[in-house]
């Protein structure tokens, strides 16, 4: 019987011991490759920055970047910019969850047309120049709820504030081939050139406000409308987009 104790003891002294071990493993290579990730992680934004302004990436995406464009932070309230904030400090999945940057759409009685629930006082914008200095686009980071998830993507708007140039969905739970769609490039062609605000039809889009919706996926194309127009209206970058066409960025 004492034998048989033995042998289950050392069995879990084994057990344990090796459960140990691979968690310290584990917890080492997580905090050694923590730096790796969020380079990663910013290198993918940056890319889908860079596709919504329909700039080729030359040499590395960060280079790329850099010396194309221009990251700003602005306050959502006002639209002016904010000096002091690192605009590579929002997460966009994580940001609107602070409570000290961020508020509750509901709490403030604002029609959460979108579905975020919440959203960030301030926010960073993303301007793309051209050869002589001058704003070619300007970038917004948009997000919005779909048919199975939340919607993260870009905007990209022409200089003057009102055109559309590119719209970038980057990451979502969508159908694929029905919603999923919204990654499309034939589709997001259809944005090209369109002027806010944006109305997407089931079908039959007639002028320069309206774009025709996804085949088989209503819900997906509704939460794409309700999400540019949020972030295109008053409580969105309304304010900044205001202050764009009095020649802001000019």
């Amino acid at each position: 019987m004492s034998s048989n104790n033995e042998s289950i003891g050392k069995t879990l002294t084994v057990v344990v011991a090796l459960c140990l071990v691979c968690a310290i493993i584990v917890s080492f290579a997580s905090v050694q490759l923590r730096p790796l990730q969020q380079a990663n992680k910013t290198q993918d934004i940056q890319r889908n920055i860079l596709a919504a302004a329909d700039i080729e990436v030359s040499g590395t995406v960060s280079d790329t970047f850099n010396s194309k464009i221009e990251a700003r932070v602005v306050d959502m309230s006002t639209g002016e910019f904010v000096e002091g904030v690192d605009p590579n400090s929002f997460d966009f999945e994580k940001s609107k969850f602070d409570q000290a940057r961020s508020f509750a759409l509901k709490a403030e009685g604002i029609k959460d047309i979108a579905g975020i629930q919440r959203m960030t006082k301030n926010s960073p914008v993303y301007i793309s120049k051209k050869a002589d200095g001058s704003t070619d686009a300007i970038i917004l980071p948009i997000q919005g709820y779909g048919l199975w998830g939340v919607m993260y993507g870009f905007l990209a708007l022409e200089s003057d504030g009102e055109t559309v140039k590119n719209i970038n969905f980057f990451k979502h739970n969508e159908t694929p081939g029905l919603g999923g769609e919204i990654q499309n490039p034939q589709w997001t062609a259809k944005w090209q050139g369109k002027e806010l605000p944006i109305n997407i039809m089931k079908s039959g889009a007639s002028n320069e406000h309206q774009i025709d919706g996804l085949s088989g996926a209503t819900l997906t194309s509704n939460g794409v409308d309700h999400t540019v127009d949020f972030w295109t209206g008053e409580h969105g970058f309304g304010p900044f987009l205001a202050k764009v066409r009095e020649g802001a960025l000019k």
